[in-house]
């Protein structure tokens, strides 16, 4: 009978694989909201009235200048506001500062209280703040970057509660396929917003760009209320599972999270707080967002100043490497799945190999972007589309899946704080471009050079201190008191005594 079980527990027509893909959606909406501003911004941003203040001062010519004079015939979208590549900056930051602010009350909310309404809540509330953000910019740029904050605020919650979720849904065998591929939702939501975005900032229709935030907002609006009416806090409470599903979940999860209900969850701060695999995943979280936010937010203003692209082929062109990316999440999750469950290699070195090629890699094509011009702007498309592709391997198989691994009854807090770490480059690096290219755009190249280095440093704590295994002090409310350092191979037991048929081996 227990033979048999595992064969009637399907995964593609299962409810853990509809819980992945509804949280798919949620993050394409998320990061369809998170990025709208930043390809907006191109088109909001009056540059002729910006230059013509400009004009008592002796500007450098950049390459871009020289190689590549704008022709008379280039489409160039000009917006109503005057607001300075300072201000741009400030903007750009004010989403950060607010999503710094709910992190770690977020992932504590969502642990004890469960992510249901936490989650769909965020969604709501940012899809409404977002509706409303052409009128705050018509008044004056102090109540977009307000509007913005909310909006920060909100979506604060959405990662850790992204990390309970799984918790409780996503058995340990399955971990790198299922939040691979709900987390992956964030790069789609990246390449809809800016290749559609691209495209709404040169409609006539309602000014054009106002569509790129209504379009974001009712998007998150209506998905926030779904969600509410979908998801369940926990298999048990599921209407639509299976009791053979609903079994085998429990089973693979139940040794992590067992006695740690939501009344009486009590995180070990200092042992959080304290420990080296914990500080690895911070530090490598926050060096790898300094590179992932320096081109969220700053890749529309590279393309339009450097590259010297139109609005149109910009939002496609700004897109690419986001498409690239969604695949890449998708494929290093499966293969770190493949290397687990034939213990090719460690769960601590298969998070250290993925992390490696996450970091490394793009931190050699982004030195490569330095010495780029707009004579060659395809090779210099082709360089970050690749650099932030391989990017994609540390949200598959590597640092993304640590929290899980290292205290997954803890998660949603310990990424909570990860998270709050990791919102620091979004509020300094916009910030940073701004002030390096704002007196002489061939300053590009030192913004590349920057985040060379911090991918490298971020590689580097990693390789030295991080970890995959269950810790010792994540177990001490737990039933199961085992010895720390054989948690993994009885957690690989468990999960394959209850799906020995179910991934074919």
């Amino acid at each position: 009978m227990d033979v048999e079980r595992p064969k009637s527990v399907a995964f593609l027509c299962s409810i853990r694989v509809a819980v992945a893909f509804v949280g798919f959606l949620g993050m394409i909406a998320h990061y369809s909201q998170k990025i709208s501003v930043g390809i907006a911004l191109v088109c909001m941003v009056n540059h002729t009235a910006i230059n013509i203040g400009k004009n008592s001062i002796a500007m450098p010519l950049t390459q871009a200048d020289i190689y590549c004079p704008r022709l008379n015939n280039t489409i160039k979208i000009e917006g109503p506001y005057p607001w300075t590549k300072n201000v741009q900056g400030l903007v750009l930051g004010g989403y950060f500062w607010g999503y710094l602010i709910t992190e770690v009350p977020g992932g504590y909310l969502a642990g004890r209280y469960g992510a249901r309404f936490i989650f769909g809540g965020a969604m709501i509330i940012a899809g409404a703040f977002s509706v409303v953000m052409p009128w705050g910019a018509s008044i004056h740029w102090g109540i977009l970057w307000f509007l913005r904050l909310v909006v920060g605020l909100a979506h604060g919650v959405i990662w850790p509660s992204m990390a309970v979720i799984m918790s409780h849904w996503a058995p340990p065998s399955e971990r790198g396929k299922l939040v691979g591929f709900m987390n992956a939702g964030a790069q789609i939501g990246n390449v809809l917003t800016l290749s559609i975005g691209g495209l709404m900032c040169s409609w006539s229709f309602a000014g054009g760009w106002p569509l790129i935030y209504y379009s974001t907002g009712i998007m998150g609006l209506v998905w926030g209320i779904f969600w509410i009416l979908f998801y369940a806090d926990s298999p048990r409470d599921q209407r639509c599972i299976s009791v053979q599903e609903k079994e085998y979940i429990l089973d693979t999860i139940q040794q992590q999270l067992s006695n740690h209900s939501k009344n009486e969850f009590q995180a070990p701060w200092k042992a959080i707080l304290t420990s080296r695999a914990c500080w690895a995943l911070f530090i490598v979280h926050t060096c790898n967002n300094w590179g992932t936010y320096t081109f969220l937010t700053s890749i529309p203003k590279y393309m339009a100043e450097v590259l010297r692209f139109d609005i149109k082929s910009n939002g496609l062109l700004s897109s690419l490497p986001y498409l690239l990316f969604w695949l890449n999440i998708n494929i290093s999750g499966f293969l770190a799945d493949m290397l687990l469950r034939k213990q090719t290699l460690s769960r601590t070195n298969i998070r250290k190999l993925f992390n490696v090629l996450g970091n490394l890699l793009p931190a050699l094509f982004v030195i490569g972007l330095a010495f780029m011009t707009c004579k060659i702007k395809y090779y210099a498309v082709a360089l970050l589309t690749i650099g932030v592709t391989f990017t994609g391997c540390c949200y598959g198989g590597g640092f993304m899946l640590t929290a899980n691994d290292i205290a997954p009854a803890y998660a949603g807090i310990i990424f909570g704080i990860s998270n709050t770490f990791a919102t620091l480059p979004g509020i300094i690096s916009p910030y940073i471009v701004g002030a390096l290219t704002e007196k002489d755009p061939n300053n590009w190249r030192y913004v590349f050079f920057i985040c060379a280095a911090v991918y490298i440093i971020g590689m580097v704590v990693f390789l030295v201190i991080g970890s995959g295994e269950v810790q010792p002090w994540a177990l001490q409310n737990t039933a199961d008191k085992t010895i720390p350092e054989e948690v993994p191979l009885s957690e690989e037991a468990a999960a394959t005594r209850s799906s020995k048929n179910f991934n074919e081996h």
